[in-house]
């Protein structure tokens, strides 16, 4: 053996036991299957959380001097679009009538909502748990909006079945304002709408908030809101948050999202705007703080590192525990045999050695 073998042989701190000295049994081999399969769990475990996205939310006051954003709308009234209007009216004073900047087309009431069977049903959806790239991916998409619009496009001739699609975008202002479906002459001047012929019953398709990623699903898309009552009114109070996406290879989403409480009115006031007649109202407001969504993994290294902590300590731990046990085991033999062995007497011949040599084996 080298110089250089002798000294290295001298620094291993990893010394071995000789093969003649080792001994093997049951228990240590059960033991082995033990923590084996324990090793296949924390690895699997380790495994499945390096994998796993984490998010982290940042708040920070909104710094956007931007003063006008979109808003995003598809649904489906079961009344005749030539009865109704459409308007916008902010906190800064601004009145808007949107009836010639959308489309407003006619489809029939059977057919749309032709999956209703009475009854009141309001059906708010849940923010789809997605993971940041997922949202962003989904963003990328362009797809048809789905709903209502799909299902009927033939012209109407009865009043009686006749539904409006109003669907487009426009810019409001960056205050808090008021977006509202009502019937003519209710709220607004003009030809008066009788009572009967109003129905706000309701499919909203979109609803969102800046710029239109028809793939991404908000609280009010796909649901369906019943009127039981030809002067119903309905409210939905919106807080819309501007928010930022950023996903692990640094793509970045801008939009907004919202959170929203509706409020149902079966009988209307028939007066004033001020007394929220029938129709559909939607109140938004833009919180002051905007919300930065970051998504990332864990990093190699720290996978590495906890692997190898909690293998060797895995190792390290049922090594400590099967020498504990070895030893209660020795210690309870050990005193099991001391309390067991009967007194010898001094006749007891099997306690007699024959003497080999002396004067007596002389004799």
């Amino acid at each position: 053996m080298s110089s250089w073998a002798r000294t290295l042989s001298r620094l291993d701190a990893f010394s071995k036991v000789d093969s003649t000295y080792q001994a093997r049994s049951s228990s240590g081999g059960f033991l082995s299957v033990v923590v084996l399969a324990a090793m296949l769990l924390m690895v699997a475990s380790e495994l499945r959380d390096f994998l796993r996205y984490r998010q982290t939310h940042e708040f920070a006051v909104d710094a956007d001097m931007q003063q006008t954003l979109q808003v995003n709308f598809a649904m489906t009234v079961a009344m005749s679009c030539a009865l109704m209007r459409v308007d916008v009216l902010d906190a800064s004073g601004t009145r808007r009538n949107l009836d010639r900047g959308i489309s407003m087309q006619s489809v029939s009431r059977r057919r749309t909502f032709a999956a209703t069977h009475g009854g009141r049903t309001d059906k708010l959806n849940d923010i789809a748990d997605m993971h940041v790239h997922d949202i962003i991916a989904e963003a990328g998409r362009s797809r048809r909006v789905p709903g209502v619009h799909d299902k009927s496009v033939a012209k109407i001739n009865k009043l009686d079945d006749a539904a409006c699609r109003i669907e487009g975008s426009a810019a409001i202002n960056k205050v808090a304002g008021l977006f509202h479906i009502t019937a003519h002459g209710h709220g607004y001047g003009g030809a008066y709408v009788p009572s009967h012929l109003m129905n706000f019953t309701h499919y909203i398709d979109e609803l969102s908030f800046g710029p239109l990623y028809p793939s991404l699903d908000n609280p009010l898309d796909n649901t369906l809101h019943m009127a039981d009552d030809h002067v119903a009114a309905f409210r939905y109070f919106i807080s819309v948050v501007p928010t930022t996406y950023i996903d692990a290879s640094a793509h970045r989403l801008s939009t907004s999202q919202y959170a929203v409480k509706q409020y149902y009115k079966p009988h209307a006031d028939l007066s004033d705007l001020d007394g929220k007649p029938p129709g559909i109202f939607l109140e938004y407001s833009f919180e002051p703080i905007a919300v930065t969504v970051r998504e990332h993994r864990g990093s190699v290294v720290a996978f590495a590192v906890r692997l190898c902590a909690a293998v060797s300590g895995l190792f390290v731990a049922v090594g400590i525990a099967h020498w504990l046990l070895t030893c209660c085991i020795l210690s309870s033999q050990a005193a099991l045999g001391e309390h067991t062995r009967t007194p010898q007497g001094i006749l007891d011949t099997k306690r007699l050695e024959p003497v080999k040599s002396g004067v007596l084996g002389a004799l």
